[in-house]
């Protein structure tokens, strides 16, 4: 896996904008629904891994292998996302919504709207991620 650095984040409610800022272009509703107006407690700087997946895998064998390492802050995942601009990878996250649940989140770059694809799935959900997806986590 490789790692990529994401400063300290100041406490912040999420809005339409904050993601924007980040190269949000477009959000599925179950996104906009856990992630819009959340409050953010602020975050240190940190060191995520991000790590392909090797074989087709459903989000309970990876949340399993990762344990505590799986989630990763909204505000993290807003400083990823603004760092990566224009990657070509598709990336998984797990971040805990407004629900208090982890929610698996993938983004890609969608080049015909020059902005990040965001959408949110309930880990509850047996969505199978496709080999040479990357999983974005804690170190």
């Amino acid at each position: 896996f490789r790692t990529v650095n994401v400063p300290a984040q100041p406490a912040i409610v999420t809005s339409e904008q904050y993601f924007k800022d980040a190269g949000v272009k477009l959000m599925g509703d179950n996104f906009k629904a856990q992630f819009l107006g959340l409050k953010v407690p602020a975050t240190d700087g940190a060191e995520l891994a991000v790590r392909r997946l090797e074989e087709a895998s459903l989000d309970d064998p990876i949340c399993a292998e990762l344990g505590e390492k799986a989630e990763i802050s909204v505000s993290q995942f807003q400083a990823f996302l603004a760092a990566n601009r224009e990657s070509l990878e598709w990336f998984i996250f797990y971040l805990k919504g407004k629900d208090g649940k982890l929610w698996a989140v993938n983004a890609h770059w969608h080049v015909a709207y020059g902005g990040w694809l965001v959408l949110a799935s309930s880990v509850a959900d047996p969505l199978r991620w496709l080999h040479g997806l990357q999983v974005v986590s804690q170190v």
